[in-house]
């Protein structure tokens, strides 16, 4: 459908692109507004199947925006909007990315068996391997959540193989994220959570170097889940290492998420027995940096 407004397919499109770019370079937390805002827009007719998925692709890009800047409520009711659109124009690939991501908020949000079941209606009807991949992680991660080592490993094992399978000319646009580095920062956080303190550690420093200017905002999660691993397995020197790396940009870190992690561990800190004296005071200096809470998006 061609046209002007909010129910030109192209209009949609280049709003989409807008919020992927912004989201990129800045991060979610200064993305969200602009995101709620693109997904309370009008978007009619959605009898056209080709428009009709355009929105579905943008209430997923909204959704996942506000879901990394910690707006979760309207995260969910965005994803839920993009499943529920992506299936009505049959958009599997748009349909298997937004259960991705309602599958990675179940978990963060606690409820890893959710996140398990969701998973496996991803994995459901034969994805592509890359595609595969990410539901084979987010079953990890779920398992790992409710402490079944063997089975978390097994889950991980199959997403490696997968991966090594390759791209395919059947992948879906969106699995361009999906690299070595994504793969190694969620196996790390996943053997975090099953207390495996030495390699996931390992997995998250290789992954919390600097990515450069290509690298998505969001994944100085690695960085912060290495400090909190750090911090897990009573590593203070380098817990304070990493603490100090972060500093000169604490306040401008874009995840949410991140921002979330890095609360959780100075809590952390500062109420577990024992931890240095050096250390305390790096958790004390890290939250002062830490940025405020933006207005919650409507």
């Amino acid at each position: 459908m061609e046209g002007r407004g909010p129910g030109c397919r192209a209009c949609v499109i280049a709003t989409t692109q807008r919020l992927l770019t912004l989201d990129r370079q800045v991060g979610a937390r200064a993305a969200a507004r602009a995101a709620a805002l693109a997904a309370r827009r009008p978007y009619q007719p959605l009898t056209d199947r080709e428009l009709c998925a355009a929105v579905a692709e943008l209430l997923e890009v909204a959704g996942w925006i506000l879901f990394d800047a910690e707006r979760q409520a309207l995260a969910h009711r965005l994803n839920q909007r993009a499943l529920a659109l992506a299936r009505c124009c049959a958009d599997r690939a748009t349909e298997r990315l937004v259960l991705a991501n309602l599958s990675m908020q179940q978990a963060h949000i606690g409820h890893p068996r959710a996140s398990y079941d969701t998973a496996a209606l991803g994995l459901a009807g034969g994805p592509t391997a890359r595609v595969g991949t990410v539901f084979a992680v987010r079953q990890a991660r779920a398992l790992a959540m409710t402490g079944q080592r063997a089975a978390a490993l097994r889950a991980f094992d199959l997403a490696n193989s997968l991966f090594l399978d390759g791209l395919s000319d059947r992948d879906p646009r969106w699995a361009w994220w999906v690299d070595q580095e994504e793969l190694d920062g969620h196996r790390g956080i996943t053997l975090a959570a099953l207390g495996e303190w030495d390699k996931a550690i390992e997995l998250l420093e290789a992954v919390s170097q600097d990515g450069g200017a290509n690298s998505p905002a969001y994944r100085v999660l690695f960085s912060t889940e290495l400090l909190s691993a750090l911090v897990g397995a009573g590593a203070w020197r380098q817990a304070g290492q990493v603490a100090e790396r972060l500093m000169p940009y604490a306040n401008g870190i874009g995840s949410g998420r991140a921002v979330s992690s890095l609360r959780r561990t100075i809590r952390a800190v500062v109420s577990r027995t024992g931890t240095p004296v050096a250390l305390r005071d790096a958790a004390h200096q890290l939250a002062v940096l830490l940025p405020p809470n933006p207005p919650e998006p409507s």
